[in-house]
């Protein structure tokens, strides 16, 4: 055996086949003959006596040799050569093939592994070494289950491998199994085996296998990849649309089909027009037919908000991110979608909550001017109110400048009237309840509801005879009965009919109980219906909520409403709503009914009998009127600018009985200076007179017991409230 290196540079193993000369040959024949003649003629020799003389020894060999060397040549040695030059030229064959076999094997793009009956290798190709990490000679004899395998492997393949080689079963056509290399990694090889026979005998198997590692790990990663974009794709929150070029859905996930309100399914198939608004349809096919022809796009690659269609018809706000991209040469689109109605709906509610409060902020300034103004403004007015009334007590009616008069004496409670509305705006108006006729009311109204609905709408009244009284504030009153008209207007752009009722009513116990806010027994139930458009049934939950409207931006507070609703409660009321789109809406609202003790009372001015009024006041004229008042009915009035010549009044008329002061003075406060009189005076009367008294004035005036007076005040409500508060003096604690 001599070892050589092949061109690939791996050892291989040859065997020196022998070579055979014909002289060679010859010689040794000859020799052979030779020897056997010379024994042969030793041994006439030794028998003599039995053989030929010794001299026919000599001869007889080589004439031997001579007779037989060309029939041994020609007859023997000639076809003994022929077979062996055909032997040694097989050898030549069998082993030029087997160089060629190998070289077949080892270019092979696989790995080839032969295992004999044992599982032993008996011939591996290149790849198959390389694969494995082993040079051919450390692999060939070596058993392949044990050296080769993963030890949890190797009881099964045994098994299959014996069941194989026992022809208990046929070769698979293609399996994977690893191997295990010189490093201690695993390959994936897909291996496909076939059984080798030897007559009708299985002696191994002729595997070829395809080291698959790589493509396992890609298939792997395509696998891990493809899980998470569907666990991306079915958990994403935005929906996720994919359209082929025939603008036909071909699949989704289910937070798209949630947003359009589909089953999955039954989206997956449908053409994207589906969900496109009638008014978009036609932008959206020309969008698409204009991009399949130039490749253009005014939307993809950006985010634009759109309009989708529920599958129930809905039409929503919603967010678009389109872009294309090509799969096996084929185009496709992909839609990300976000329904955004509720940050439209924070969005609005947002800029309406700003508004409101831009709303609020005017109105709170207005409030601020209103309150600002109302003191002064109704300190004006109550001088020329008082002096009028007392310009009338020394008048005649007959005189003929008396009517003129008493319209003064109108004017300024109409006017009284509007202060009353403006300090509504700053709260700072007292709230007083008074008995009040409805009808009276709506009568005064109507002339100004007339000239502010205007006169495409009819006003139709009817109002019960025998309206009961009901105990309310005026004011607040007439605001519920305008702000009513007033959305009656708004809700007849067109023109319509008016209607303005009341009527007595009785609430019983299963009514009271069926109905909120409801009390049982008599009530007064003031009507304000319209011809209007209605209200929708969605919105009539929330109309009395405050800055709800359903009018433009702009043209509506959202206040009017909720004020009625808060007047009425504040009433002790409750209010009930009937409307249908196209046919108008009717409020109703009810009051409960004074006591007919409280109805039938008449309050009489008390004329004084020399009391002395402590009078603080800082405006002259309101002071010379409330002067010239009281002097004029029978009490006795010491006069002061401020709290400082209050108290120097004090401390000369020492049997003071009543303080009647203005709340704002110009040194101190009307509260502070009674608490300071009647700490050196207690028992005093005290009464507080103001055009601006605050609400944080109220409980106040209630805690410490005294009377209060708004102005402008009459002469009857100033000996009133004084008489009132000598009264309440004179009880003890």
């Amino acid at each position: 055996m001599e070892e050589k290196t092949s061109r690939q540079g791996r050892p291989e193993q040859r065997t020196e086949a022998r070579t055979y000369s014909p002289i060679k040959i010859i010689v040794i024949l000859v020799l052979s003959v030779f020897f056997v003649e010379a024994f042969i003629m030793m041994l006439f020799y030794f028998y003599r006596d039995f053989l030929e003389p010794v001299h026919a020894i000599f001869i007889d060999a080589p004439l031997l040799v001579l007779i037989l060397s060309p029939i041994l040549y020609f007859f023997i040695f000639r076809p003994l050569m022929a077979l062996v030059e055909k032997r040694e030229e097989a050898e030549r064959t069998a082993s030029r093939e087997r160089d060629r076999f190998q070289k077949y094997l080892d270019v092979a793009g696989v790995m080839v592994v032969v295992l004999d009956r044992e599982g032993k290798v008996r011939l591996i190709n290149r790849n198959a070494c390389q694969t494995l990490g082993y040079r051919e000679e450390e692999v060939l004899g070596r058993d392949w289950v044990e050296n080769f395998l993963p030890a949890r492997l190797k009881k099964e393949v045994r098994f299959e491998f014996a069941r194989l080689i026992s022809g208990g079963r046929e070769a698979e056509g293609y399996f994977e199994n690893p191997v295990l290399t010189r490093s201690g990694e695993e390959r994936v090889v897909l291996w496909h085996n076939a059984v080798l026979m030897e007559g009708g005998i299985a002696a191994g198997t002729l595997s070829s296998g395809e080291d698959i590692t790589e493509r396992k790990k890609t298939e792997m990663a395509l696998k891990e990849s493809e899980t998470r974009y569907r666990l991306v794709h079915n958990t994403a929150f935005d929906g996720i649309i994919i359209a082929d070029a025939k603008d036909r859905i071909i699949d989704c996930n289910e937070s798209a089909a949630r947003i359009f309100g589909y089953p999955r399914e039954e989206l997956i198939g449908q053409d994207v027009g589906v969900l496109v608004p009638d008014k978009y349809k036609k932008a959206h096919k020309e969008g698409l037919e204009r991009f399949l022809r130039t490749g253009e796009s005014t939307v993809q690659g950006r985010i634009h908000e759109f309009e989708g269609l529920r599958k129930n018809g809905e039409i929503f706000p919603l967010e678009l991110a389109l872009n294309n991209f090509t799969l096996g040469g084929v185009l496709h689109f992909t839609g990300m979608v976000r329904d955004i109605t509720e940050r439209k709906r924070a969005e609005r509610e947002r800029e309406l909550i700003q508004a409101r409060l831009s709303q609020s902020q005017k109105m709170e300034a207005i409030g601020r001017f209103a309150g600002g103004i109302s003191h002064d403004f109704n300190n004006i007015l109550t001088a020329i109110r008082g002096n009028a009334e007392l310009a009338l007590e020394e008048m005649k009616k007959s005189d003929p400048a008396y009517p003129r008069v008493d319209g003064i004496v109108n004017s300024v409670m109409l006017a009284s009237k509007l202060t009353r509305q403006l300090l509504l705006f700053s709260r700072g108006q007292p709230f007083e309840l008074v008995p009040l006729n409805v009808n009276k009311l709506v009568d005064e109204l109507l002339v100004m509801i007339t000239h502010i609905i205007g006169e495409d709408i009819t006003i139709s009244t009817d109002l019960a005879p025998d309206l009961c009284t009901i105990e309310a504030d005026e004011s607040n009153i007439e605001q519920v009965i305008m702000n009513l008209a007033l959305n009656a207007k708004d809700a007849m752009p067109a023109g319509g009919t008016l209607s303005i009722k009341t009527e007595n009513v009785f609430i019983d116990e299963r009514r009271a109980k069926s109905v909120p806010d409801a009390r049982p027994g008599e009530a007064v139930c003031l009507t304000v219906a319209d011809t209007g458009v209605g209200i929708e049934k969605e919105f009539l939950s929330r109309i009395f909520e405050p800055f709800f409207t359903t009018k433009e931006a702009g043209k509506g507070t959202g206040f009017g409403l909720s004020i009625v609703y808060s007047i009425v409660k504040q009433h002790r009321g409750w209010i009930s709503v009937k409307s249908e789109p196209g046919r108008g809406t009717i409020f109703k609202i009810y009051f409960p009914a004074a006591l007919p003790e409280k109805e039938a009372r008449e309050v009489k001015p008390l004329k004084g009998g020399g009391e002395k009024v402590l009078l603080v006041e800082d405006d002259l004229p309101v002071r010379e009127f409330t002067k010239a008042a009281l002097a004029n009915n029978g009490f006795k009035v010491v006069e002061a600018g401020n709290a400082k010549e209050a108290m120097e009044a004090f401390q000369r008329e020492p049997d003071l009985k009543v303080l009647f002061s203005d709340l704002v003075l110009k040194d101190k406060s009307g509260f502070n200076l009674a608490e300071e009189l009647l700490t050196k005076k207690p028992g005093m009367a005290v009464v507080i007179t103001s055009g601006y008294a605050e609400e944080t004035s109220r409980p106040l005036l209630k805690e410490k017991g005294y009377s209060f007076l708004p102005k402008p005040y009459s002469v009857g409500s100033l000996l009133k409230a004084v008489s009132e508060a000598l009264e309440r003096s004179k009880r003890p604690d």
